[in-house]
């Protein structure tokens, strides 16, 4: 219970760090459209995220592909949604497109073209294949433990608690972004235009990313901001050592520590 609660947190933490990047206009995008869209994008984080942190190596060794060709594909895809939420006749083209492919029993209300699930859906996939966060030692323990093939009911759990811990904030983001453009009439009226816009900047950040810009700022925030190395303070206690030695005996001769 003690690693499951400071994992949680630690993934409430990530929010302040340069991690936070990558997912950023991707949040921004998700406080218009459907009102379905936050919900679509978390589900898609999350179940992609715990998928690829525990069976990343054995997809890529089955698919026989460099870890690579998937950050590529997930780059290439936030730059289709970007241009999708930037041009409206693609929006509608991509909506039905997702509807689709989500079961009817997902998706949630009557229109399933119309509430952005599906689409959020897709996008939230692709986040778990850009997300690189700054894990501190009990995810990297549980990175160890998958990679070694032995990926348990406690990895498991770890790296759910983890991933819901991040999906708080960014739901409170996407959430609190809407509920601020609802109070403000001024801006309901340019919700198109303010759509569009958020279009072009993930469009633009997905080409950063092909560049790795994203890598580099978030590798010059932490060496110039010392606090961003200090977030993972609850996870070097000693208690939570004993911890990770007591579910994970072997860690330290896998990882040489």
């Amino acid at each position: 219970m003690l690693l499951l609660l400071i994992a949680f947190v630690g993934g409430v933490l990530t929010v302040l760090s340069p991690c936070v990047l990558p997912v950023l206009p991707v949040l921004l995008s998700g406080t218009v459209g459907g009102r379905a869209r936050p919900a679509g994008i978390i589900v898609g984080f999350v179940g992609s995220f715990v998928v690829l942190t525990l069976f990343l190596s054995t997809l890529v060794s089955a698919l026989n592909l460099s870890p690579d060709a998937l950050r590529w594909g997930a780059v290439a895809l936030l730059f289709v949604f970007g241009l999708t939420l930037a041009v409206p006749a693609l929006q509608v083209r991509f909506e039905l497109l997702a509807a689709r492919m989500v079961p009817q029993k997902v998706a949630t209300g009557n229109n399933r073209g119309g509430d952005g699930f599906g689409g959020g859906l897709l996008v939230g996939l692709t986040l778990g294949l850009v997300w690189t966060p700054c894990v501190g030692p009990i995810l990297a323990s549980v990175m160890t433990l998958a990679l070694s093939g032995q990926v348990t009911a406690f990895a498991v759990a770890v790296t759910l608690a983890y991933a819901l811990g991040v999906s708080l904030p960014m739901l409170a983001i996407m959430r609190g972004g809407r509920a601020l453009l609802k109070r403000v009439p001024a801006v309901m009226g340019h919700l198109g235009r303010i759509q569009q816009t958020f279009g072009v900047v993930l469009a633009v950040f997905a080409v950063g990313m092909a560049f790795g810009l994203d890598r580099a700022v978030q590798t010059l925030i932490v060496d110039r901001v010392p606090y961003v190395q200090r977030l993972t303070f609850l996870e070097e206690t000693d208690a939570v050592r004993q911890q990770l030695e007591q579910q994970a005996p072997d860690i330290r001769s896998n990882t040489g520590r």
